[in-house]
């Protein structure tokens, strides 16, 4: 059966000009098709993700930016870590522990991977706009040593925090990070207990809002796009 043609123009044209003209008609209407997916997606991808976009992609924003004061902490080179290393980037923080048997080498590969991601996807000037930051909970067993140790597995571009339990307490509290030793009778005598989500800092140094665990590569590259765009 012939779609869109009668008995009488098969007749006329032909069986075989027939043929050629409805796959001339259906490439036609596939490049049509494209160039209307190609114009719809140019047209929108400058457009903020709205609320449930966000929110599908796990991320919670506060009412308002949250200021921090106080920061007198340790990068894993030794230097003053006072949150102004925060400021000129986008940064996407992990609270954790050097000695944690789970969640934290699954979490750090994540953002390991996330790096390598925008490497490849972003211009050099859009990738410096971007930092990893791991802060440890444990600062008892956590260094300066250790947790230089622990970012450099994941990579070099990564800071590593540490400091006093006071000093490490006061910033997680100011972030809305909780988290709490819990005894163990394996080797370790004691595991800490923490939150998974990543904390998000704007260009201000300023804490902005969370991402919900579990997240993955994507998630945090279209939320980084969003973010530097109309963050």
């Amino acid at each position: 059966m012939l779609t869109g043609f009668s008995v009488f123009e098969e007749a006329k044209w032909g069986t075989g000009r027939v043929k050629e003209y409805q796959a001339f008609v259906f490439f036609a209407g596939v490049m049509l098709a494209l160039g209307g997916l190609f114009w719809f997606g140019h047209v929108n991808k400058d457009r903020p993700l709205d609320t449930e976009q966000l929110k599908a992609l796990g991320f919670v924003q506060l009412p308002s930016p949250r200021e921090l004061a106080g920061i007198d902490l340790l990068t894993q080179s030794g230097e003053l870590f006072d949150g102004s290393q925060l400021k000129g980037k986008w940064t996407y923080a992990f609270f954790g522990y050097t000695n944690c048997p789970d969640i934290c080498p699954v979490y750090m590969n994540i953002l390991e991977r996330t790096v390598d991601r925008f490497e490849d996807a972003f211009t050099t000037e859009e990738f410096a706009l971007f930092q990893v930051v791991f802060v440890s909970v444990d600062p008892t067993r956590d260094g300066v040593e250790e947790v230089r140790e622990f970012v450099a597995r994941y990579s070099d571009s990564f800071l590593g925090v540490t400091g006093s339990e006071t000093k490490i307490k006061d910033f997680a509290t100011q972030v809305g990070v909780g988290y709490e030793r819990i005894p163990s009778t394996s080797e370790l005598q004691y595991l800490v207990e923490h939150q998974g989500h990543l904390v998000v800092f704007d260009p201000s140094g300023n804490c902005i809002g969370y991402i919900k665990e579990p997240f993955d590569t994507v998630q945090l590259t279209k939320l980084f796009q969003h973010l530097t765009k109309h963050g």
